[in-house]
């Protein structure tokens, strides 16, 4: 009967996409093959970090696909590109990089650069977004969006860009000024989760130090964002999508973690190999030896891959897990930008 529920847990948790998060800071330079597709077709897995959530269709578009990586003309002070990069155009796969559940509080960047480079299929005033962060709904069959950037055909030539705080184009808020097609263009999105505020840069100085914010959604209707763990690109329709040439993507929880690229940090198996808790099984309370490192968050998902119990940080390096219902659990465990996962059964 054990071995029957900790199969069905590691199922459902597949499902719901709590496993195969990156680590934050994380940088993907686009340095595949040149010509293939992202996602593999047939699977919800692809290269890199890049997959589709296991409740969508398995990948079964050309887009994106990989193309050698433009001579980009990128801010000084940002990185030299490296690698290849993504091209994509109507619709498509819509991939995702899971990330570190963000919580109920604090915030999260994402920056990439990219190239419209054509627009004669889009409808004029017809904006979509291809670019947001996202989190897998209460029902576990959706995703919920935010700090969604949009694109919107102005002309054959033209575009303007906009961040609204989901994905409904009556809550974006626009650059006033025309991009043009083939321009070259870095952009910075911003959650701020405790006052559910999104902010987007389009092309800011690069110097270390975080510029004042030109465009900021104001709507207050979308509920607060809670639990991000997703950075998603969008292909919507052959009317709406245009040609786009996307590369250099960052995600992190500070401006200088989207506008450098990552140092090296503890590996992801030398962290989890460092991280053990006992009893298990257990009635009460759980050990959780570190090894000096610091927890800063954990949660409990249960075998429908629902939340059922948060808390910032450890105290005595205990947790309290005697108002659980008995069954199995998946503990996650976050430190930073590391996170690993272990798998716990409730006793009676």
């Amino acid at each position: 009967m054990k071995t029957k529920l900790l199969f069905l847990l590691t199922a459902v948790l597949s499902l719901y996409g709590i496993q195969a998060q990156v680590s934050l800071p994380y940088y993907d330079g686009i340095d595949y093959t040149i010509g293939e597709k992202l996602i593999t077709e047939g699977t919800n897995t692809g290269f890199g970090d890049w997959m589709i959530p296991a409740f969508q269709s398995a990948g079964s578009s050309a887009d994106p696909f990989i193309v050698a990586s433009p001579a980009w003309s990128l801010p000084a002070g940002l990185p030299a590109a490296t690698g290849n990069a993504l091209e994509f155009v109507g619709g498509g796969d819509d991939p995702v990089i899971a990330i570190p559940d963000q919580g109920d509080t604090g915030v999260i960047y994402s920056s990439f650069v990219f190239r419209a480079i054509d627009q004669s299929a889009v409808n004029t005033n017809s904006p979509e977004y291809f670019y947001s962060f996202a989190k897998t709904s209460s029902s576990g069959t959706s995703l919920n969006y935010t700090s969604c950037v949009y694109i919107r055909k102005v002309d054959d030539g033209t575009f303007n860009l906009g961040i609204s705080e989901n994905n409904n184009t009556t809550n974006a808020v626009w650059a006033p000024d025309a991009f043009t097609v083939e321009q070259d263009l870095f952009v910075v999105i911003y959650y701020d989760i405790d006052n559910a505020v999104s902010k987007m840069w389009i092309n800011p100085v690069v110097d270390g130090n975080e510029p004042a914010t030109t465009y900021i959604t104001d709507e207050t209707a979308t509920s607060t964002r809670t639990n991000l763990d997703k950075v998603r690109i969008n292909l919507g329709s052959n009317s709406k999508t245009p040609g786009i040439i996307l590369d250099e993507v960052r995600i992190g929880n500070s401006w200088l973690a989207v506008t450098t690229n990552p140092t090296a940090s503890v590996s992801k198996n030398e962290f989890a190999n460092n991280i053990k808790v006992y009893p298990n099984p257990s009635r009460n309370f759980l050990n959780v030896e570190t090894n000096n490192m610091t927890v800063t968050s954990l949660q409990f998902y249960n075998i429908l891959g629902a939340n059922v119990y948060s808390q910032n940080g450890l105290l005595n390096n205990q947790v309290d897990i005697s108002t659980l219902a008995s069954g199995v659990y998946l503990m996650k465990i976050n430190s930073g930008d590391q996170s690993v996962t272990k798998k716990i059964i409730k006793e009676q």
